[in-house]
């Protein structure tokens, strides 16, 4: 039986057969792919020809805190979600941006916003002292604001960027 696999004749057969089999198994599987339905058109090409979701107005920050005042700086929209940049202004003339940045959040925490802190490694939860304000951000339920020690124009000390809390549609 050895004898016989180690032949030339043998060998040939056998190349032959395999090579058969893995075009037919690939002729097949182009064969069902070619004939199989299309997919569902996604849900998200809708939503992405639909106009944007307004951004939410200044009206949710309410008044700025002492010292301090709001610019809006205009909506900004992506492809299905719309964003407000607010410059944050400080009267003081030798304030700098993280002072600006850090009244406002302590002025948002008082009128009962929430801080949502970024996922800690491991799974264990940050200590909300050891997170610095930019990296975190401030919700209300509806609205989320992120803030930012850099000012968004040449005018302002610092900025707020305020977009909604979950997906519109939801």
């Amino acid at each position: 039986m050895m004898a016989q696999l180690r032949s030339k004749t043998a060998m040939y057969v056998l190349a032959t057969l395999t090579t058969l089999g893995l075009v037919a198994t690939g002729a097949a599987g182009l064969f069902n792919a070619l004939s199989a339905p299309a997919p569902p058109e996604a849900s998200s090409d809708a939503a992405a020809t639909a106009d944007p979701v307004p951004a939410p107005s200044m009206e949710e920050l309410g008044k700025a805190p002492g010292g301090t005042s709001y610019t809006d700086l205009g909506e900004q929209c992506q492809t299905s979600e719309c964003f407000r940049l607010v410059g944050i202004t400080s009267e003081e003339e030798d304030a700098d941006g993280e002072a600006a940045a850090e009244a406002v959040h302590e002025h948002l925490l008082d009128r009962g916003w929430a801080t949502v802190l970024p996922p800690e490694e491991g799974g264990e939860a940050a200590d909300p002292d050891d997170v610095p304000i930019t990296e975190s951000y401030l919700t209300n339920g509806s609205v989320m604001v992120q803030v930012s020690t850099t000012p968004y124009d040449t005018e302002s000390t610092a900025g707020l960027m305020l977009a909604h809390a979950q997906a519109p549609s939801s």
